[in-house]
């Protein structure tokens, strides 16, 4: 700095130092003559702001949409939760898939193709991550995951700012002069009212900065704006407390030196140097230098520096880098802010807080995800549980504890057919007496009743098995009440079928063993429906303890309403006893002036 400034003006805006920043803007060895003489008004009206559109997508893509979310925990890359949706791009099909892991999230559109006929969430996972190896994803399939999972893709997004304002005066090249000028000047004030308001901090209800806005410590007065639906607060050094005695005005540095971006104002032609603020949060400069101060044409000249790690932000500066006074240059100065700590919290310092921050969010999105699809789970198996439960207690005194309604009706089909092979595998393999007159009665198939019939009948398997087969079907669903009918149609079928016949196709031991057999069918019948009332009643007894419940949290709030009404009158009532006591003990002088009057009269009397 002390080279640059023994050489004779003018100098340039920033003076580097041998490492550690980088710069953009007008090249150092540029005179401002030769700028300012082919100044060209630079239309700034469009410019863009850089944020991070990875946190943007599960909103713009995936919410409000269907979709599939799943989380999973594998044991080197740690948390992971997936997001996934089709999607039809250039008539083909491809998968939009969002991962997030403690190193960051990451978004792509795979196509169809990549994940063959197999499009599991694991391979998704593997795709965008090779690290992964657990296979096992759970899906979020509980209300209110979509919006856990966007807001911990928005964290990273803020809508409101704070950067720093010094004022350097001509010939100031250390921290302690920038911050030591107690006031600023008409160009720096004019400079403020371009690019925000002024503000009153006591009372002030938007964003603070900060800065107190109760008690004035921080000073009375601030810059404030709003771009594009946010709020940034300026820390002005001239507006910030000045201490007479202290050098280093920590009062100041405290709010400055603890931003991330900076505007250096440049009275004069004084260069700026990055390494002059001693901080370790300002990450970037942007020094601007008045040019026609105070006259219609004021034109301001602008440079950028920043530390190596800070990637490069736009818009980008045009050459020659200089700005007439306006709404266009407020747009790009505000831009180039924003961008500019965006850019920052890239850098290596702020990356790892990020990663920290994130591995922690995340931890927690992972935890809350499976403490939910727990307890969303639970209430089903309770419910489940205390159906089968009251079912067994009704159903048999034996069973102490019910496996749900879903277990119920597989034991019970599993009874039933055991009850069927027992009463079968029990049949005496006897001579059995074919009757040619008899009415046959109702009967069930079974290998036995088919080997008896081969065996003892010369009537075709067909015209023996099929009736009988049929009658299972028919009987099984019907009531023990019809069952009369359906001997009836046995009867009718069986006498169609024997027509013109001298022998009978019934098995007498057979029939009555399968008589057995059915009567246990129809008791696991009348068990599973006995199960299906339980259930039903239930479910009714539920409804109306949930609408019981919130009725009676409606009638609480009455009544604490009416307590808290109650109250407040008990309060004025004693307060006008507490009023009227006070006049009892203390009355007035009107009221005892008679009295006064009549004892002055008796006095006179006497003393006559």
């Amino acid at each position: 700095m002390n080279e640059v400034l023994t050489k004779v003006g003018p100098y340039p805006q920033i003076v580097l130092p041998s490492n550690g920043f980088w710069m953009d803007g007008v090249n150092q060895q540029h005179h401002m003559d030769d700028q300012v003489n082919n100044m060209n008004v630079n239309s700034c009206a469009r410019f863009k702001l850089e944020t991070d559109e990875t946190s943007h997508c599960y909103r713009r893509h995936f919410f409000g949409r269907e979709h599939h979310d799943f989380f999973a925990n594998d044991p080197i890359v740690g948390p992971l939760v997936l997001s996934v949706r089709t999607e039809v791009i250039s008539s083909c099909d491809h998968f939009r898939i969002i991962l997030r892991t403690r190193k960051g999230t990451i978004h792509e559109i795979v196509s169809a193709t990549a994940l063959a006929d197999r499009p599991s969430a694991s391979r998704m996972a593997k795709l965008l991550c090779e690290e992964i190896t657990t296979e096992q994803f759970s899906p979020v399939a509980f209300p209110g995951g979509s919006e856990l999972i966007v807001q911990y893709d928005e964290h990273v997004l803020t809508n409101t700012y704070k950067f720093g304002v010094i004022y350097q005066k001509g010939g100031q090249t250390t921290e302690e002069q920038l911050f030591g000028n107690p006031h600023g000047s008409p160009a720096f004030d004019e400079f403020l009212s371009m690019i925000g308001d002024s503000v009153q901090l006591n009372g002030f209800q938007k964003y603070r900065g900060g800065l107190d806005t109760a008690h004035n410590q921080t000073g009375h007065q601030s810059v404030f704006s709003e771009f594009k639906n946010r709020e940034i607060m300026f820390h002005v050094s001239t507006m910030l407390p000045y201490t007479i005695g202290d050098a280093q005005q920590l009062q100041r540095k405290r709010h400055i030196g603890n931003d991330i971006v900076a505007i250096i104002f440049q009275e004069a032609n004084t260069p700026f140097a990055p390494d002059m603020i001693a901080s370790n949060f300002l990450h970037a400069y942007v020094v601007v230098q008045p040019i026609d101060a105070l006259t219609d044409r004021v034109r301001y000249r602008v440079s950028v520096a920043a530390r190596d790690d800070v990637p490069f932000f736009g818009p980008t500066l045009p050459t020659p880098s200089i700005f007439k006074r306006g709404q266009d240059f407020r747009n790009f100065l505000l831009t180039k802010l924003i961008n500019a700590e965006n850019a920052a919290y890239k850098s290596s310092k702020f990356a790892k807080l990020a990663e920290r921050t994130r591995s922690s969010l995340l931890d927690g999105l992972h935890a809350t995800l499976r403490e939910r699809a727990e307890f969303y789970a639970t209430p089903l198996l309770e419910s489940t549980s205390s159906g089968g439960e009251s079912a067994a207690t009704t159903s048999s005194s034996s069973n102490s504890y019910g496996g749900g309604i879903l277990s119920s009706v597989k034991k019970a089909f599993i009874g039933r057919s055991r009850s069927v092979s027992q009463e079968a595998s029990h049949v005496p393999h006897r001579a059995a007496t074919i009757n040619v007159t008899s009415r046959p009665k109702k009967s069930i198939s079974s290998t036995s009743s088919s080997t008896s019939a081969r065996t003892h009948s010369p009537i075709r398997d067909e015209e023996v098995v099929k009736p009988y087969r049929k009658e299972w079907e028919i009987s099984s669903q019907e009531s023990p009440d019809n069952e009369h009918d359906s001997d009836t149609g046995m009867e009718s079928m069986s006498s169609t079928e024997m027509s013109g016949q001298t022998r009978a196709s019934s098995c007498t031991f057979c029939v009555d063993d399968f008589h057995v057999a059915a009567n246990h069918q129809s008791s696991d019948a009348k068990r599973l429906e006995t199960l299906c009332v339980d259930v039903t009643r239930l479910q009714n007894e539920k409804h109306d303890l949930l609408r019981q419940n919130v009725s009676c949290k409606t009638d609480i709030k009455k009544l604490k309403d009416r307590q808290s009404v109650l109250s407040e009158e008990l309060e004025r009532a004693n307060d006008e006893i507490s009023r009227l006591r006070r006049m009892l003990k203390k009355p007035s002088n009107s009221d005892m002036a008679p009295v006064h009057q009549h004892f002055e009269r008796s006095y006179s009397d006497v003393s006559v």
